[in-house]
């Protein structure tokens, strides 16, 4: 929805100037933001026209006047109409600034990267995810410290921007600060794109990213057996806390669903077709439309938590990093040694809920509400009971065709 944009000019009676004239000041109002800025001109107030933000007569001066304040209302206009192509979030201030030639906060590396995530973070909830943002903030606070460690100061210009900078910050995030080949391959994206933003814009000429190599490493995603899901089924709990987060991640495990869509569930998700009960909702970071049938276990469950009003959260979990401190108490409790995140309930669902049962992988990545079949082949990482399950199926197969030649070749 475009932006509902206007110049006004008035004069300020408050404060007339020695000859009897006032000045003639701008205001710039977006979406019920305005500023104000100083026209450096001056006007009769009788001569003034209040409704037409102008001056009266066709005289010499006041043709004068008139031209200037077409102009000036011209150039705010541009200002304006240049950020709201390039800008997520474009304010009064910015307009003015621009129009002033005061943009210079732009022509840095930090100060540009602190608006983008200030633009950012006014459209998180709306368009934009609090996860990516919190990434981008994380991003600016190393690169921060990098500039400050390694170049002794507090922000470098464009300018100043070379291919070893981009080498260094690199080796910075993994040596530096201990992150492992992943993480500094998300940030190193992070700051590609950040830089990739100030080229389209001119402040940038060469692209230092490019036959720059960045790579991930496949890291074996951890997910339950068959018989720790069923020790956690069993397990005893006292503390509410821990007990919500241990059937909600259970509840996950089944279903597929992630934290952030787990969450925001409410009855009015549930829907019942031919006698069973299925989950329709949509993921958060995709806008995939995912359909889930509830088994016995999470259904169990959901009778356990529904709440009467079909717009309240059935789930009335902590955050993210709570429910992980939660679930390593959990997982101790019951015996698995392993570090199992909330996300660890989405790797289970895709190896051994579905895909170690046999289910297609077509079948998975539609539950999963993934968009590309390949993050499916990432999550869904075929299990030892699969494969053995697989090859015992193939061994009767065979052996039931070829049985009578091997006895009579061999």
């Amino acid at each position: 929805m475009r932006n509902t944009f206007k110049v006004l000019f008035y004069i300020k009676k408050n404060a007339p100037l020695r000859n009897g004239d006032t000045p003639i000041m701008g205001r710039i109002t977006i979406n019920g933001q305005r500023t104000q800025l100083s026209t450096q001109l001056s006007v009769d107030p009788e001569l003034w026209n209040v409704s037409m933000g102008r001056v009266i007569g066709r005289g010499e001066a006041a043709t004068r006047i008139n031209e200037r304040l077409s102009q000036i209302r011209y150039h705010i206009e541009r200002c304006y109409n240049t950020l709201f192509h390039q800008q997520t979030l474009v304010t009064p201030q910015m307009v003015k600034s621009m129009y002033f030639g005061n943009d210079q906060r732009r022509e840095t590396l930090l100060a540009f990267f602190r608006q983008h995530n200030e633009e950012f973070g006014q459209m998180v909830d709306v368009s934009r995810s609090k996860t990516t943002y919190y990434k981008y903030k994380c991003v600016y606070r190393h690169l921060e410290n990098y500039i400050n460690d390694r170049y002794n100061r507090k922000d470098l210009s464009f300018k100043e921007l070379d291919r070893e900078f981009l080498t260094g910050f690199h080796q910075y995030i993994m040596h530096d600060e201990g992150h492992k080949k992943n993480t500094a391959w998300i940030y190193m994206i992070a700051l590609k794109h950040i830089l990739m933003l100030a080229r389209s814009r001119g402040y940038l000429a060469k692209d230092f990213f490019a036959n720059y190599k960045l790579h991930s490493e496949f890291v074996p995603r951890n997910y339950l057996s068959i018989d720790e899901i069923q020790k956690l089924i069993r397990l005893e709990l006292t503390d509410p806390t821990i007990l919500l987060v241990r059937d909600a991640f259970l509840f996950s495990c089944f279903t597929g669903l992630s934290y952030v869509d787990l969450r925001m569930l409410t009855p009015q998700h549930i829907q019942q077709e031919r006698k069973q009960m299925w989950i329709s909702t949509t993921r958060r970071k995709t806008g995939s439309a995912v359909q889930v049938r509830l088994f016995a276990v999470p259904y169990s469950i959901l009778l356990k938590y529904k709440p009467v009003q079909r717009n309240m959260r059935i789930f009335d979990l902590p955050s993210n990093g709570w429910c992980n401190l939660c679930l390593k108490r959990i997982m101790s409790l019951a015996g698995i040694p392993r570090h199992i995140t909330f996300h660890s309930a989405r790797h289970t669902f895709a190896t051994t809920i579905t895909l170690s049962q046999g289910m297609a992988i077509e079948t998975i990545s539609k539950l999963l509400g993934h968009k590309n079949i390949r993050t499916t082949q990432i999550y869904a990482n075929i299990t030892h009971a699969k494969l053995d399950g697989d090859m015992e199926k193939l061994s009767k197969r065979l052996d039931t065709l070829y049985r009578e030649d091997s006895k009579k070749r061999f």
